[in-house]
C-alpha cells in the first residue's frame, strides 16, 4: 500500500506501448504488467483528447477523476492490438498483477473477455471475508461488493481461474470474523490464496492499533485457512484431469536422487521431483523434469528436451495435486512454437521507489 511503498506513480502510456513492441519483436512468449495496484493505473497521469471516450468512476473507495485518462483497459487492448505476420498477438500471453477490488471495472472486465492475449487468470486479494475487518485494514470495499465484482469477470471470462491474498490474526479479528473468512473462501471457491499471519509493517497505519490476536492463534488460523483451501485446490485442479492444455515451459526443475535426504516434493505435495519424468510418461532419451504454466496459470510438471524452456507445447494432464498438474507433452507435428524467454515484466504502475 501507498503508506509503505510510496504514492502510485503510473508510466506513461505511450513508454509502455514501445516497450511492448520491443519485447513483441524480441520474440517472448508472456508480458505481465505490474503495479502496486495495477488497476488504478493512468488516474495520475495529464487527460488527453485520444482518451475522451474513457468516462468512468471507482466503484468503491476513494473517487478520483479518471475522465480522458488512459486506464488499464486501454492499455490491454493496446498492447493486445500488436500484431504479427499471421494476425494473432504478437505476445501471445498477457497478465496483469495486483488488482485491487475498487478498480476492478466495467472497462476493465469487458476488455479481458475481448483482448485474445490476455491469460484467464485474475489474482484480486480479498484479505477478509469480514466487512469490519476490511475497513480496519482500511480495504475500502465490502465484501458483497467484491462478490459482485468477482461474479462480473466470472460471467464474462468463463472458466477464470482466480487467486487472492488473505491475512488472518489482524489487529482485533476475532474468531466470528476468521469464520467469515473461511466462509467465504468456501464460497468463492479459489483456485489459489497466498495467505499469511499478520505481523507490523513499518509505515502502516496499522501500528497504531495493538497486535492483540495470540501468536498462537495466528498460526492455528492459518493452518486450518491452508487445509480449507488445500481441499478446495484439489477438487478445482481434478476438474483438468485428462484435458489436452497449452503449457508454456518456463524452467527445468532440479533433480536429486532418490536417497537425497530430506528430499523436496515436487510443488502438487506428490511424489518427489525426481519421480516427475517417471510419471510424465515417455518423453525419450535425454528428457528432464520441466515446469510451465497454463493460460490459467495452473503450474504443471512434465518431462520433455531442456530446448522446451520457452516454448508452448500441449500436454495431457493425466495428475492433480491441491498445487499443481502433471502430465505429458502430445506431439504435435508441424507445430510452429514460439522460443525465447518465457515471461518478461513490464511495470505499469509502479509505486515510487521514494
Amino acid at each position: 500500500m501507498p503508506f509503505s511503498r510510496g504514492p502510485e506513480r503510473s508510466r506513461p502510456f505511450d513508454d509502455i506501448i514501445a516497450e511492448a513492441r520491443e519485447i513483441a519483436a524480441a520474440g517472448y512468449a508472456e508480458l505481465t504488467l505490474l503495479g502496486q495496484n495495477v488497476n488504478s493505473y493512468g488516474h495520475d497521469l495529464p487527460a488527453e483528447e485520444r482518451f475522451a471516450h474513457i468516462d468512468t468512476e471507482r466503484s468503491a473507495g476513494r473517487q478520483l477523476d479518471l475522465r480522458s485518462r488512459p486506464d488499464l483497459a486501454e492499455l490491454l487492448r493496446a498492447i493486445d492490438g500488436i500484431r504479427g505476420p499471421d494476425g494473432h498477438p504478437a505476445i501471445p500471453r498477457l497478465r496483469f498483477i495486483t488488482s485491487h477490488p475498487w478498480d476492478l471495472s466495467d472497462r476493465l472486465i469487458q476488455a479481458m473477455a475481448d483482448c485474445q492475449s490476455v491469460a484467464e487468470h485474475l489474482h484480486l486479494p480479498i484479505q477478509s471475508g469480514d466487512d469490519a475487518m476490511l475497513q480496519r485494514m482500511g480495504r475500502q470495499y465490502t465484501v458483497p461488493h467484491y462478490k459482485e465484482r468477482l461474479a462480473r469477470i466470472r460471467e464474462a471470462v468463463p472458466e477464470i481461474a482466480v487467486s487472492t491474498d488473505v491475512i488472518v490474526g489482524f489487529c482485533g479479528e476475532t474468531e466470528e470474523q476468521f469464520q467469515a473468512t473461511l466462509a467465504a473462501l468456501q464460497e468463492i471457491r479459489y483456485d489459489t490464496v497466498f495467505a499469511a499471519a499478520y505481523s507490523p509493517r513499518p509505515g502502516t497505519p496499522a501500528l497504531r492499533m495493538a497486535d492483540d490476536v495470540p501468536a498462537e492463534v495466528k498460526r492455528r488460523r492459518l493452518n486450518q485457512l491452508l487445509a480449507v483451501q488445500e481441499r478446495i485446490g484439489l477438487e478445482l485442479n481434478r476438474a483438468w484431469l485428462g484435458r489436452d492444455v497449452e503449457v508454456l515451459v518456463e524452467r527445468v526443475m532440479p533433480m536429486r536422487p532418490r536417497n537425497y535426504p530430506n528430499e523436496a516434493q515436487a510443488d502438487d505435495g506428490g511424489e518427489p521431483i525426481s519421480a516427475i519424468p517417471r510419471l510424465a510418461g515417455t518423453a525419450g532419451e535425454g528428457s528432464v523434469a520441466l515446469a510451465g504454466r497454463t493460460r490459467h496459470n495452473k503450474l504443471v510438471h512434465l518431462a520433455g528436451d531442456p530446448a522446451l524452456v520457452g516454448r508452448a507445447v500441449r500436454v495431457h494432464i493425466e495428475h492433480a495435486g491441491p498445487f499443481a498438474l502433471r502430465g505429458r507433452v502430445v506431439p504435435q507435428p508441424n507445430s510452429a512454437a514460439r522460443s525465447g524467454s518465457a515471461a518478461r515484466s513490464s511495470s505499469a504502475a509502479a509505486p515510487a521507489s521514494r
